[in-house]
Formats: C-alpha cells, sequence, structure tokens
C-alpha cells in the first residue's frame, strides 16, 4: 500500500482504533461514510482511496479524537476523516443505508448503493464513473435514464451539471424503446 492511500483493510484497522479510543474513554460515536471507502468496504476489494469521506453523525468532538488517536498509531496523516463530504450528501429518505462497522463504541454506516451512484453520477469524474458503472451492476441498471432517475430522487431540486449527463450519457447507453414498431 502506498503511503497516503486507504485500502478495505486500512479502513477497518483505522475504525478498530477509533472503537477501542472511544470504548476507552465510554463514549459512542457514528459516522456516515459515503465515497471510495464504501467503494473498497462494500464493493470492490481492490479499491483504494486517499482518504475516508463521512460525516460525524454523533460524538463529534470525541470521535475526531479517536480519529487522531488512529492516525497517530497507524501512520496516517492527520484529517484522513474528511467531513468535507456532508455538503454532497442528500438530505433525501435513505433507507437503504447501513452498518459497515459496528462497535460498541463506534457505528460506521454506509449511504445506500442508490445515494452512492447518484453522488458518483454527480461528480462524474473518471474514477467516480468507474466506480459508478461497478454500482450500477449492483443496482441492475444499465441505461442513462436509469442513472438520472437516481439522480432525480436524490437531488430533486439540484440538477446534475451539463458536464456530469453528457459524461453519463456516454457512459451509460440511453434507455430504449422497446415497443413493437407498426408497419407503416
Amino acid at each position: 500500500m502506498t503511503a497516503g492511500w486507504f485500502d478495505r483493510e486500512v479502513v477497518t484497522r483505522a475504525f478498530g482504533v477509533m472503537a477501542s479510543e472511544l470504548a476507552r474513554h465510554g463514549v459512542r460515536g457514528e459516522i456516515l461514510l459515503a465515497g471510495g471507502a464504501v467503494m473498497a468496504l462494500e464493493y470492490d476489494a481492490t479499491r483504494v482511496t486517499r482518504d475516508v469521506d463521512g460525516l460525524v453523525v454523533d460524538g463529534h468532538g470525541a470521535v475526531l479524537r479517536a480519529a487522531d488517536v488512529a492516525a497517530g498509531e497507524l501512520g496516517l496523516r492527520r484529517g484522513w476523516l474528511n467531513e468535507g463530504v456532508s455538503v454532497y450528501l442528500s438530505s433525501a429518505d435513505d433507507p437503504g443505508r447501513h452498518a459497515i462497522f459496528d462497535r460498541p463504541a463506534l457505528s460506521v454506516l454506509a449511504v445506500s448503493t442508490e445515494h452512492l451512484a447518484a453522488l458518483k453520477a454527480r461528480a462524474a469524474r473518471p474514477q467516480d464513473l468507474a466506480d459508478l458503472a461497478i454500482l450500477a451492476r449492483r443496482l441492475a441498471i444499465s441505461t442513462s435514464d436509469e442513472v438520472l432517475a437516481i439522480v432525480e430522487r436524490f437531488f430533486p431540486e439540484d440538477s446534475i451539471s451539463d458536464r456530469a449527463r453528457a459524461a453519463i450519457e456516454d457512459s451509460f447507453p440511453p434507455t430504449v424503446d422497446r415497443r413493437p414498431q407498426r408497419d407503416a
């Protein structure tokens, strides 16, 4: 593993250190993850990411202190737990979010596959499009219209950029009209 990169093993070890640290102080924390760390933990064992994008939902100060302890113990850079993703998350109901790491002192939830697909579609960078292809297979969707419908569900009042729409339309075929054609 190249220094500064996170894979499934490093992320899991960091959460383990954090859980132990929180338990030592009798504090409980909760984090909602989105981004490359979710891809690495759930969908692609070979995936690496530069940071762990997450929103601290409960125990904010204690969780960030525990993240600093994990950084020190594991040789990670400070700030590896990046809350910048919070401005990109949808406020729509996400009943598919689920625990991906659960210890008595620390729960780490992942956004649903659909929510993550919407985030990846909106960003539409090359790595996001590669991740979106993996997520689309998981969701059994294959067309740009299906991808855009998921984006609309999570971000109904914040339209996707023209650049992102074009990238999605280039990456996924449009919906095919399967109605029988009438002879003229």
